[in-house]
C-alpha cells in the first residue's frame, strides 16, 4: 500500500456563473509515501486561474505567488488528469478536509459533479493527530503548530506552498505513524463518505428541538457531588443554554452552560459549571 499526501493552494474570488464566492485551485503539491512512510515521489503543478484571473492580496502575501507565476499554468482538468496518474490506487491524505471541500467545489464547477476523480480511499492526518493528542488538543491544530509540538524542524520547508506543506505533513505523520492505530482512519470514498464530508455541524439552541436532550441539562456540585438545583430559567446566549444553579447540600451558587452541537454521527454535549461570580474568560 502506498500513500499520497496532497496540499492545495487556492485563490478566493467571486464567480458570476454560480453567483457566489469560490476557492479556485491554483497549485497542486503532493508527496508519495511507501508503507514505511518514506517519501518515494513528489508532484507539483500550477493551475492557471480561469474563474478569478488575478490573485487577491492575501494569497499573494501568504504564498509569495504572482500572476506571472500562474499565467503558463495548466488548466484545472489537465492538472487533475496528471495528478490522477500520480495517485494511482494510493490512499489520499491531507491535513484536514479543507482541501477536499475546495476540490469538490472545483470539480462541481468544471465537471458538474462533486465526486473527486482520483479519490478512492482517504485519511485525514489532522484527525489522526488530534485523536492521539486528546484531551490536550480539543480544537483543531494548525499544521505548523503540530510540527512545533512534535519538535519537527521547518526552516528548510517553504511553508504555505503546496509541496512544502505536504512535506511537512509527511514529517508529522512519520513521527506519529502506527499502522494498527492509523488503519481505522482510512475510509473508502463511498456515498457515506461524501455525506459525511458535506455535513456541516450545527449548534442546537432551541429548547424544544427534538435533539436537545433535556436529561443532559443538569449539573453536580464540584465540591460535594450532589445534584444542583436550577434557580432560574434557561436563557440562550452565544448558541448555548445558560442558567443559575445552587447546591442544596453545601449552598454554593453556580452558573451553568450547556451546548449541543449536531455532527453527522450524533449530538455532542458540552457542559461547564462556574462559580456564580466567575466569567467564562477567567
Amino acid at each position: 500500500m502506498q500513500f499520497v499526501i496532497l496540499d492545495l493552494e487556492w485563490n478566493s474570488g467571486y464567480c458570476k456563473r454560480i453567483q457566489g464566492f469560490i476557492n479556485e485551485v491554483i497549485e497542486f503539491g503532493a508527496v508519495k509515501l511507501d508503507e514505511q512512510m518514506q517519501i518515494i515521489g513528489q508532484f507539483s503543478i500550477f493551475v492557471r486561474p480561469e474563474i478569478t484571473r488575478r490573485l487577491n492580496a492575501t494569497v499573494r502575501e501568504l504564498t509569495q505567488l504572482t500572476n506571472e507565476d500562474l499565467k503558463n499554468g495548466a488548466t484545472f482538468t489537465y492538472a487533475v488528469s496528471k495528478f490522477k496518474k500520480f495517485v494511482g490506487d494510493s490512499v489520499l491524505m491531507s491535513w484536514s478536509t479543507a482541501d477536499l471541500d475546495t476540490l469538490e467545489a472545483n470539480c462541481t464547477y468544471y465537471y458538474g459533479s462533486q465526486r473527486i476523480p482520483f479519490l478512492h480511499h482517504y485519511a485525514d492526518v489532522q484527525e489522526y493527530f488530534q485523536a492521539l493528542h486528546e484531551p490536550v488538543c480539543k480544537n483543531q491544530t494548525a499544521l505548523q503548530n503540530a510540527a512545533q509540538e512534535l519538535h519537527i524542524p521547518i526552516d528548510d520547508i517553504p511553508l504555505h506552498r503546496a509541496v512544502g506543506d505536504s512535506i511537512l505533513t509527511a514529517r508529522i505523520l512519520q513521527k506519529i505513524y502506527d499502522a494498527e492505530r492509523f488503519a481505522p482512519f482510512i475510509r473508502e470514498a463511498d456515498d457515506e463518505f461524501y455525506d459525511r464530508l458535506n455535513f456541516h455541524p450545527v449548534y442546537l439552541y432551541h429548547y424544544d428541538h427534538p435533539l436537545v436532550d433535556k436529561s443532559q441539562m443538569y449539573f453536580l456540585c464540584p465540591d460535594c457531588q450532589q445534584l444542583c438545583r436550577q434557580s432560574d430559567q434557561w436563557k440562550v446566549r452565544n448558541k448555548a443554554f445558560h442558567a443559575a444553579f445552587e447546591c442544596p447540600a453545601c449552598g454554593q451558587h453556580y452558573k451553568g452552560r450547556i451546548q449541543f452541537k449536531q455532527y453527522y454521527d450524533g449530538v455532542k454535549v458540552t457542559k461547564r459549571l462556574l462559580p456564580a461570580g466567575q466569567t467564562d474568560e477567567e
